[in-house]
């Protein structure tokens, strides 16, 4: 499974937290990958449900110009194999989320929108809601045009 968990400077949706309603980016600069020794890849921020982690080598993380990209190794797990079925049959559609503390936010004037400029990831989940729609994740094993192929025939009801 490969993709991008977060992508620098792209709004999120709308927060709704401790009774404020903002919206979010995140700088290029916020997450140091040399300083990530040991993030987790999680099914919807779930700690009892890992597919990958930094530090048993089976996730590795980049930081590029567009974001924060990912590769996993998915092990051969119940958890894993449903996690793959749900994607192939378009159940869930690949957007990711992300768990981090902060040191640097800067609010803007009117307190609607907040950015992230460092802080500390310690984990990135494959979610069903994302707060940042332009996250994405795929299999590596299927192309994303086969796997929007299946979802078309699926919304026609046609059988794969």
């Amino acid at each position: 499974m490969s993709g991008y968990a977060i992508r620098w400077n792209n709004p999120s949706n709308l927060i709704r937290e401790n009774g404020r309603e903002f919206t979010e980016t995140i700088e290029r600069s916020a997450f140091d990958t040399s300083e990530t020794a040991d993030v987790v890849l999680f099914y919807n921020h779930m700690n009892d449900m890992p597919l990958a982690r930094q530090k048993g080598g089976s996730l590795r993380l980049t930081n590029d110009p567009t974001g924060l990209h990912f590769e996993a190794a998915l092990p051969d797990t119940s958890l894993s194999n449903d996690v793959q079925e749900l994607l192939r049959k378009g159940i869930l559609t690949g957007e990711m989320s992300f768990g981090f503390t902060s040191d640097d936010i800067r609010w803007s004037a009117d307190k609607k929108s907040r950015t992230i400029n460092h802080g500390r990831l310690f984990e990135i989940s494959l979610v069903i809601n994302p707060a940042y729609p332009d996250t994405s994740s795929s299999l590596r094993n299927q192309t994303q045009s086969e796997i929007n192929n299946k979802r078309e025939k699926l919304a026609k009801g046609n059988q794969l």
